[in-house]
């Protein structure tokens, strides 16, 4: 075959050399063409502050164009929060392929976690190169489709879990009865990465992988993944999972109502991440309790305020009640109006109750509703709180940053160049 020969006269423009690239390289494009460049849907995790975490926005959550790992000791939720994010996907018009190298995913589970069977393949693994195969050829079908002018379905596909897979070379050696080390299995999962990553990338083909962590004897006593850095490193956004006793009155209630000696009633996912490439890396926790639905609003009380949402723990006072505060305790209040009369919100860290500014007074316990984080109060909150809180800064930001601390430079050599002449 011929070589592909440059322009005559030779390059003399990065339009020319982009036109020549595409001759040899037609992979590539112009950023503002390039599939791989764009982010078309963000898939919900089904937790509001978790979508923030992943992306920066209460109302965004995956990029459908990238992989996501979920690490973390067994009772974490990494299973669970697959099937979460699935069955927002599946709302979206994905279907699923789910690798199990764990034999442990049923039906019944996953229909009373809300996931539609009609659209969810069940794909038994048991090595790297298995699923390195079966993923190698899912692309290859959907690069032959769109060469025949086909639109290919929407896919995600997730792993679960990498950590329990084997390698060839650990299957073979196990039937001859080797127990010689398996040196192989960290290559087989960069190859993994390597082979589909891309190609996953620009069919807009999610990839979510879990994996188990294990403490190491190191001096700090880390966490750490199984599968070793293959999946930490190759990954775009990776959350490591912890967990705790889920406090919920609520659920002990129900359990103790039913003569149920429960051992726990749910747990509370501490998720950090360690890896993010779409907002900053801030720490954030969600719950999953056993005995009612998840509660997709946890987590955004941190963030509420009277400014931003208008919420405050507290009381409502009447114009009558206001009067006969003292001057101190008139100046923390907030004046609103609902239905017509004037009220001041009376802000009250031990209070029962908060003050709502579309509902007035209302018990506690019903913070964490519909009807109180509406589509406005969200927007509300995503626009003044979460998104300055999250999102990662844009380079007016960083050029901001950088002035400040040229400045506080230029103090400082300042205050030494005082320091010298005295």
């Amino acid at each position: 075959m011929a070589k592909k020969k440059q322009p005559t006269g030779g390059i003399s423009s990065f339009s020319q050399l982009n036109d020549f690239l595409n001759t040899i390289a037609p992979d590539g494009e112009m950023i503002e063409d390039n599939p791989i460049a764009k982010i078309d849907e963000w898939i919900s995790t089904g937790y509001y502050i978790l979508n923030a975490a992943l992306s920066g926005s209460l109302f965004g959550g995956l990029p459908n164009r990238r992989s996501l790992g979920l690490a973390g000791e067994s009772g974490t939720g990494k299973t669970f929060l697959a099937m979460s994010i699935i069955r927002q996907a599946q709302k979206l018009g994905y279907s699923i392929i789910y690798m199990d190298s764990e034999g442990a995913i049923d039906i019944d589970f996953i229909k009373k976690l809300g996931v539609d069977p009609k659209s969810f393949r069940l794909q038994p693994v048991n090595t790297i190169e298995q699923v390195n195969h079966i993923a190698s050829k899912i692309n290859k079908s959907y690069e032959e489709a769109l060469a025949n002018k086909v639109e290919p379905p929407k896919v995600m596909i997730i792993l679960d879990s990498l950590g329990n897979l084997s390698s060839q070379k650990e299957m073979e050696d196990s039937v001859a009865g080797s127990d010689k080390r398996d040196m192989t299995k960290q290559q087989a999962v960069r190859k993994l990465f390597r082979v589909n990553g891309v190609q996953f990338a620009k069919y807009g083909i999610p990839f979510i992988v879990t994996a188990h962590t294990y403490q190491t004897m190191s001096l700090f006593s880390a966490q750490e993944v199984s599968g070793g850095g293959g999946l930490k490193y190759n990954v775009s956004i990776m959350f490591m999972l912890g967990k705790g006793k889920l406090d919920d009155k609520e659920s002990d209630k129900k359990v103790q109502d039913k003569n149920i000696d429960a051992v726990v009633t749910g747990v509370t996912v501490y998720v950090k991440p360690i890896k993010q490439r779409f907002a900053k890396p801030i720490k954030v926790q969600i719950h999953i309790p056993f005995y009612k639905a998840p509660n997709p609003y946890i987590g955004l009380e941190k963030f509420v305020n009277w400014e931003y949402g208008g919420i405050i723990r507290g009381n409502a006072l009447t114009e009558k009640e206001y009067n006969k505060l003292n001057d101190k305790d008139k100046a923390k209040c907030h004046e609103f109006e609902l239905d017509g009369k004037k009220l001041y919100a009376y802000p009250k860290e031990t209070a029962r109750s908060l003050v709502v500014k579309h509902l007035g007074q209302i018990p506690l316990n019903e913070l964490f509703t519909s009807k109180v984080f509406t589509d406005d109060v969200l927007k509300e909150l995503d626009e003044n709180i979460i998104k300055p809180t999250f999102m990662l800064p844009s380079v007016e930001t960083l050029e901001d940053l950088a002035e400040i601390t040229e400045e506080i430079g230029m103090e400082e050599n300042n205050d030494q160049d005082d320091k010298e002449n005295q």
